[in-house]
């Protein structure tokens, strides 16, 4: 795998740059929603309210279900998984490939260059 270094003053490097800032950000405002959305659905559970709206924001209370299957259906499935990567590697299953960025980034370089 090659990965290109680009200096920060560059045009890539500044993209590269913004592309951390807006992850930061994503992560620091999904964090803040997400203890909002916790004291929201605590609330609504304490007083019975199905929602809550404020203007034109309504929040409502959905209910998830996880499933926890039978043994003998977890060995099946685990079974179909095997014969999967059997037809994987034997070239009977065909791939589809694309391409996507996945964004990652050390704390610690970042920590660095904030002391700075």
């Amino acid at each position: 795998m090659t990965i290109k270094d680009y200096a920060p003053t560059s045009s890539i490097g500044q993209r590269l740059t913004e592309v951390q800032r807006i992850k930061l950000e994503i992560d620091k405002l999904t964090e803040a929603l997400d203890k909002e959305k916790a004291a929201l659905l605590g609330h609504a559970i304490r007083n019975g309210y199905d929602g809550l709206s404020c203007g034109a924001l309504t929040v409502s209370r959905r209910e998830r279900i996880s499933w926890v299957y039978s043994d003998s259906l977890q060995e099946a499935e685990a079974k179909i998984k095997q014969r999967k990567i059997k037809e994987q590697k034997s070239g009977i299953a065909i791939g589809k490939s694309s391409e996507h960025l996945v964004i990652n980034f050390s704390a610690k370089t970042i920590l660095a260059q904030i002391t700075v």
